[in-house]
């Protein structure tokens, strides 16, 4: 039996490595390089050998001709280097994939360029303006949610916030969140799932970087969470689109609520104090472009600037039009 399993993997490897469409192995070529390295494979059984491994869902495609069969192992298409480019501009830009987790996946990407390996990496002229989030459990939390949603499964999770030094708070007293899967949406430079929570009979959203622990549970989705691709399309928002603006450094008073809000923007590096039990006030960077006065003012009463004296007089114009409009 072992011997059958080797020659198993020796045949696929060999049709990996050294068959394609143009060149296809024929039954005999196989049998001889298998000799070569010491094993002996009859002509009458390689075709069932290769069958087993069709079965298994390995993608070889055989090839019959009048004199004899041939065999080769479908490559997938290589990417070509833009398209490379761009998913690692994308791995990149992605704020809710962490510093490490970045690295791996550009470095991936990048040895599947070849002798372009180094373009790859030392020539990104892109920068983004997007701030990596430190949660290591991402890839796991998503193929837990992935398996659910094929399963028809419930799922459970923590959920966290971050306090004024990013450290984690757990809602609830690290309650036990359990929800019916729908869908995974990337926007505004976060990761989403959107569920169906039968605690509160709604559809609602979670942050994949702020879930931990998330597992499959053996309870059935319930019919609400049955949701359509139209409706979800519906659903999902776009993005915003980008301004310039001139850069300056203020300070910030804001509700403890939006802490959250506060790290997504300017990143979880952000120097926070808090003022008193219901506020904080964090040092950051904008750019007073229509975009930032259009993220500043969806929280009125909840955030105010302090500083400097001319965007505070800024501030007030703007909250002028805004009224007049």
């Amino acid at each position: 039996m072992e011997n059958t399993k080797l020659k198993l993997i020796r045949i696929l490897e060999l049709l990996q490595k050294e068959s394609s469409k143009s060149k296809p192995l024929t039954t005999q070529q196989i049998c001889q390089k298998l000799e070569k390295i010491g094993m002996h494979c009859e002509r009458r059984t390689l075709y069932k050998d290769i069958k087993l491994l069709i079965e298994c869902g390995y993608d070889i495609e055989v090839v019959t001709s009048k004199t004899a069969n041939l065999y080769y192992y479908k490559k997938a298409p290589a990417l070509s280097f833009a398209e490379l480019k761009i998913l690692i501009d994308a791995a990149e830009a992605a704020s809710f994939i962490s510093e490490n987790q970045t690295a791996e996946i550009v470095a991936k990407l990048a040895a599947l360029g070849g002798s372009r390996r180094s373009e790859l990496l030392n020539g990104n002229l892109i920068h983004f303006n997007s701030q990596k989030h430190n949660n290591c459990d991402l890839y796991e939390t998503i193929t837990t949610i992935e398996t659910a949603i094929q399963r028809k499964l419930r799922i459970s999770f923590y959920y966290f916030d971050l306090d004024e030094h990013a450290e984690r708070i757990y809602r609830h007293n690290k309650k036990l969140y359990a929800v019916d899967p729908v869908v995974l949406i990337h926007n505004h430079d976060n990761y989403y799932l959107r569920c169906y929570n039968p605690e509160h009979d709604q559809m609602r959203n979670y942050r994949i970087d702020r879930m931990t622990d998330a597992e499959i549970t053996d309870i059935p989705m319930d019919e609400k969470a049955d949701v359509s691709e139209t409706e979800i399309t519906e659903y999902i928002s776009q993005s915003f689109k980008m301004y310039s603006g001139r850069t300056v450094e203020t300070l910030l008073e804001f509700k403890n609520e939006l802490l959250d809000v506060i790290f997504d923007k300017f990143g979880e590096n952000t120097p926070v104090v808090r003022k008193n039990d219901d506020a904080c006030i964090a040092t950051v960077v904008v750019q007073t472009s229509p975009t930032f006065w259009g993220w500043y003012f969806q929280f009125p009463e909840k955030m105010k600037i302090c500083s400097p004296d001319w965007l505070v007089e800024e501030c007030e114009k703007w909250r002028g039009l805004r009224y007049e409009g």
